[in-house]
């Protein structure tokens, strides 16, 4: 059983009866979910397209930024031998 599990614009393009350019400006807009293999390969989820052929907006996920310090704080709480004098 091979189930395909991601389109190509070139395949979505053809399912929704439009020019392949079409889609990449979807795709560049958000309007339809798509992941960057490589700087040329672009690949849809079959699922995320279903919903975008349904009419349906995909539910933009929020990106969670943390904050990192910019510098490492070396030693910071460490204790380290004293030396005896000699």
């Amino acid at each position: 059983m091979n189930v395909e599990r991601y389109l190509t614009p070139a395949e979505a393009a053809a399912e929704l009866r439009v020019s392949t350019d079409t889609v990449l400006r979807l795709i560049a807009s958000g309007d339809l979910p798509a992941l960057r293999v490589s700087p040329r390969i672009i690949r849809i989820p079959v699922p995320a397209f279903a919903v975008f052929q349904a009419g349906r907006r995909p539910t933009r996920r929020a990106v969670v930024r943390r904050k990192r310090p910019t510098e490492t704080a070396f030693g910071v709480g460490e204790r380290t031998a004293e030396r005896q004098p000699a």
